[in-house]
């Protein structure tokens, strides 16, 4: 497979398949040879506006996405007419278009090279999409097309009841295409939607973790509890499922999901409360340009009670209208990349996660992960860079929940004028930016940067929030009819009870 990919990256391989032309057609066929550099995504539509799918090549379909995977060379057989092509390489190459007249019988050539306008490798900064549902051997080929340095891939994945996907066989859980690309291959999702507690990714598990049980049975912390005995992670896929709460509280969640499966390229899913998400409490939460806002606040509450948490991000591909990588995160490593040399960084808190822009943010000259020290005597100097593909609406520099600072204008390097800033108790410093709304949302937001200015701040306010939380996720235990014994009901219980003690600690005895 490695050998393949690594001849399919140059160019050098040549495929040959037929599309839209039927059996039989008393038209001769046209045939678009497509040249691109290496493995890319394609979108091909007819007059129309119809799909153009070629077999023999990996292909997604679902929603409103269509795409398919061209190698580098791929020969094409259609039917005469006018045809769209687009190619498209992730957020750091510009997508480029053509339209092509086929007329019968016609061998036409048509190079589609997206050019590349920033290069995060060369500056330290690796890419990834931890959630991935695509096939195990596809996985390769679209880290190269989608210019993505890592993937986990959840094949293992537990939905409400039942087990959708197994574990492989493999000695080799983890698994490198090149010296830039790695993927996993034992992840799990356990998806316990509803009135279950929600959905957990483990990651870069060595072993698989089996589930035994059901929605309400047993709480997720015997699941995170296993990844983390072998060495793996623990995502909260989105920040916002009933009982991250708990997880969070019990020290069983390494990553934060603020840029996640909701957010495609073609719309923003506001739909939550039927999927046993928190309720949403201001009306704009439910329109798409809300939708980010809502996690980002929950996010702050939690950061504002003392738990560093990193921001991740993921697609869901193989099951949400998105390409993989189109949510992704970016983590910076100070030394060569691997799979776990990445995975040790976005734990360090480097990293920003994005489905558009990307976002730089520097305090003192110390990146997100970083606590910088700050005094009366000397204010602290905040720097952003932001670049995107497409216009910025805002840029917003982040101080313990609040906005601080609103960039809307950049130079061309995309970086603000550096302010000064003076935090009056200790806390976070954190980085968000915003494509103008539409029919989905695009944007970005850093990991923070941590500010111990020797004055400590009251979590009162946000532990109260959690509190509250807790409190409504407890009454539904306590009434549910769907556990099938008291003992299970108790466990549940008893991962709440226990996380409530920790805010109650600190709201200050509330």
């Amino acid at each position: 497979m490695i050998a393949l990919m690594r001849k399919v990256a140059t160019g050098a391989v040549l495929l040959s398949v037929c599309a839209a032309v039927p059996q039989g057609s008393a038209l001769s066929k046209a045939t678009l040879r497509l040249v691109t550099p290496g493995p890319t995504r394609i979108y091909l539509t007819d007059a129309t506006g119809a799909p153009v799918t070629p077999p023999g090549v990996p292909a997604y379909h679902k929603g409103d996405e269509h795409h398919f995977i061209a190698p580098g060379r791929l020969e094409v057989d259609l039917l005469p007419g006018r045809y769209r092509a687009t190619a498209e390489r992730g957020p750091e190459h510009r997508a480029v278009s053509a339209d092509v007249a086929l007329r019968s019988g016609e061998q036409r050539d048509l190079e589609l090279a997206p050019e590349r306008w920033a290069d995060l490798n060369a500056r330290g900064w690796y890419s990834a999409d931890l959630h991935n549902h695509r096939t195990l051997e596809d996985t390769p080929t679209l880290l190269l097309a989608e210019d993505l340095n890592l993937a986990t891939t959840l094949i293992d994945w537990v939905w409400e009841d039942s087990q959708r996907g197994r574990a492989p066989a493999t000695s080799e859980p983890i698994r490198r295409v090149d010296a830039r690309h790695a993927y996993s291959v034992l992840d799990k999702e356990v998806e316990r939607l509803m009135e279950g507690p929600g959905a957990v990714n483990l990651l870069g598990l060595r072993s698989p973790v089996p589930f035994e049980g059901y929605r309400l049975f047993p709480p997720n912390t015997v699941f995170t509890e296993a990844a983390r005995r072998q060495g793996g992670y623990v995502d909260a896929e989105k920040i916002v499922w009933r009982d991250i709460v708990a997880l969070v509280a019990l020290g069983q969640v390494d990553f934060a999901g603020i840029v996640y499966n909701h957010f495609n390229r073609h719309d923003v899913e506001t739909e939550t409360d039927m999927w046993g998400m928190i309720p949403k409490w201001r009306p704009e939460f439910e329109t798409p340009a809300g939708m980010p806002l809502w996690a980002m606040e929950v996010y702050y509450h939690f950061l504002n009670c003392g738990f560093r948490l990193p921001a991740s991000a993921g697609s869901a591909s193989g099951v949400k209208a998105a390409p993989l990588g189109f949510c992704r995160v970016y983590a910076r490593l100070d030394e060569p990349f691997s799979y776990d040399a990445w995975f040790r960084a976005l734990r360090s808190g480097r990293s920003f996660a994005t489905n558009g822009p990307l976002l730089f943010l520097t305090v003192d000259g110390q990146e997100p992960g970083a606590t910088v020290k700050a005094t009366a005597a000397k204010p602290l100097r905040v720097r952003v860079e932001a670049r995107s593909l497409r216009p910025l609406e805002r840029v917003e520099v982040i101080y313990r929940g609040r906005v601080v600072q609103t960039v809307r204008d950049f130079d061309a390097s995309g970086t603000s004028p550096e302010f000064a800033f003076m935090p009056d108790t200790d806390g976070w410093l954190a980085a968000r930016a915003f494509e103008p709304p539409g029919r989905t949302a695009r944007f970005a937001h850093t990991s923070p940067v941590y500010v111990d200015r020797g004055s400590p701040a009251s979590a009162a306010e946000d532990a109260r929030f959690f509190l509250d939380w807790i409190d409504r996720e407890v009454r539904l235990y306590r009434t549910s009819t769907a556990f099938r014994s008291e003992a299970d009901r108790a466990a549940m219980l008893d991962m709440f009870t226990r996380a409530r003690a920790v805010y109650e600690r600190l709201a200050g005895g509330v």
